[in-house]
């Protein structure tokens, strides 16, 4: 397939496709358009690459395009709804297209009721594999079994024997907590996942800065979504615990904490102050706008790729990890009670 009959397939123009394909994560078009090219060219196998392409023409038996598995390591409805799925994946999807790969499969992990279920679904020929979100090492045996070459990508700094790409949430959260208690905040509310490393990350602050871990400034939710966030701060406020500070585990539950505080008649920062994690677009669409610990999406979806890359060339072989940096970026959200001391 040319660009010339992905842009008739799409109703686009030529150069609308060429700066879709070639400029990723831009302007270059609207999200509906972006999607609808990408579309096109996931279904029809297009190669970008001249020489790549030559190649193909000579020996139609082959593709030069490597296909590769994505796995979404949480409840389909959070990769729906959360952007920090759909952005990681997007610049998988594009980094892999540049690098002459093909995504062409992405699942949820509660498709499969363990690793072997992987061998019956489309695509078994694929070798390599991409985990992006929450992620249970104790599977990782079973898809090595299926998948020679994998990779992790997301928050949760783990023990495993695969190639790791992080913004650690851990520190992440144990930073937060910092922030809080340097603006006079001594009770700090966690709503997240329990036995995760954002939850980790918030108890370990608590210590650092000398404050009680109280059960009751605790709610473990079962979705990390704006619905997890609007009744986990609803139960943090009903057990009257005398917060000043609530830190989520991520912005969608960061938003679903923000609409039960105006539901409850909660002011935000003025009586309770709010953070999240991931720096969503959605965060700067309501009010009051939300603080965020800023992660690098664009960039890990692009590097999780590359180090596939490298592996699949024999550039390296033992596991490696690479970590990228975080920032809190301060809004509306949050509040400063140093004076109140």
């Amino acid at each position: 397939m040319t660009l010339k009959e992905i842009a008739k397939e799409a109703g686009v123009s030529i150069s609308t496709v060429s700066r879709v394909l070639n400029q990723p994560n831009s302007k270059a078009a609207s999200p509906k358009v972006q999607e609808r090219i990408w579309a096109i060219v996931r279904r029809s196998g297009y190669v970008p690459n001249p020489v790549a392409r030559e190649l193909k023409a000579a020996n139609p038996q082959q593709s030069v395009m490597q296909s590769i598995y994505g796995l979404i390591a949480c409840p389909p409805g959070e990769v729906r709804d959360d952007p920090f799925f759909t952005r990681i994946i997007a610049s998988i999807e594009q980094e892999a297209f540049h690098q002459n790969f093909s995504l062409k499969y992405t699942y949820s992990m509660l498709e499969f009721q363990d690793a072997a279920d992987l061998s019956r679904s489309p695509g078994y020929e694929t070798e390599s594999l991409i985990i992006v979100g929450r992620f249970q090492p104790s599977i990782l045996p079973g898809l090595q079994k299926r998948f020679r070459n994998i990779v992790y990508v997301g928050l949760n700094n783990l023990e495993i024997d695969c190639d790791q790409v992080l913004c650690d949430g851990y520190f992440a959260m144990r930073d937060a907590v910092r922030y809080f208690y340097e603006r006079g905040h001594r009770s700090i509310g966690f709503i997240g996942a329990e036995q995760e490393g954002r939850y980790w990350g918030y108890l370990e602050g608590l210590r650092l800065c000398g404050l009680p871990m109280r059960p009751e400034c605790l709610v473990q939710v079962d979705t990390l979504s704006m619905d997890g966030g609007l009744q986990g701060m609803k139960e943090l406020m009903e057990r009257g615990s005398g917060l000043t500070a609530v830190i989520c585990a991520n912005d969608m539950t960061a938003v679903g904490a923000l609409r039960a505080c105006k539901e409850l008649g909660i002011r935000v920062p003025e009586e309770l102050s709010l953070i999240g994690i991931n720096d969503i677009p959605n965060v700067r669409y309501v009010q009051p706008k939300l603080s965020s610990i800023h992660v690098p999406l664009d960039e890990m979806g692009k590097l999780a790729v590359r180090v596939l890359a490298d592996r699949i060339s024999g550039g390296h072989t033992l596991p490696i990890k690479v970590s990228l940096p975080y920032h809190i970026v301060e809004r509306a959200s949050c509040a400063d009670r140093s004076e109140q001391l």
